[in-house]
């Protein structure tokens, strides 16, 4: 048996056993386990040691990240119920806009402006897990946001268009 199986077969309770525990969730602490053990194995291809602690500190740290991602997400859907009740009408056809004009973007572009608004992640955050630098994010930031404007502009002349046809 290899070293690394070794290692996942005295390891894989105890990993999924804690983030289950901090997480208040079996599914959760299956999907931590999963991560963990899959950079695990990467460390151990690069020929580093495998060791408890270094897991353990693996896993506190992908349950932090999960607790961050929850506490966005509960603030985005907090922040969204506040827009939706003081705007109801017209913000379902503003989000539907919004929407249609990310879609237009190239992927690298429609990434970043959702990693930053709806993800709520730092311009380091981003450029770590796209692999390049904070300041080539922020110029990606810029020029998604002037792609985006151009698009919703687009669209609302393309609104307009159709809506001078039809009268």
């Amino acid at each position: 048996m290899s070293e690394f199986s070794e290692f996942f077969r005295a390891n894989h309770s105890l990993v999924v056993g804690v983030a289950e525990r901090r997480l208040s969730s079996r599914q959760d602490g299956e999907e931590i386990a999963t991560e963990a053990f899959r950079i695990a194995w990467e460390r151990h291809r690069a020929g580093e040691p495998l060791s408890v602690p270094w897991l353990y500190g693996v896993v506190r740290n992908l349950i932090g990240n999960e607790y961050r991602r929850r506490d966005r997400q509960e603030n985005l859907h907090t922040h969204l119920g506040e827009e939706l009740s003081s705007h109801p009408d017209s913000l379902d056809e503003t989000h539907a806009d919004v929407r249609d004009a990310l879609q237009r973007l190239p992927h690298i572009h429609r990434d970043v402006l959702m990693m930053t608004y709806w993800e709520d992640l730092t311009t380091r955050e981003i450029a770590e897990i796209l692999g390049t630098t904070p300041l080539a994010i922020r110029t990606r930031l810029v020029r998604a946001r002037r792609l985006l404007r151009s698009a919703l502009a687009d669209l609302d002349q393309h609104t307009s268009t159709e809506v001078s046809t039809h009268e």
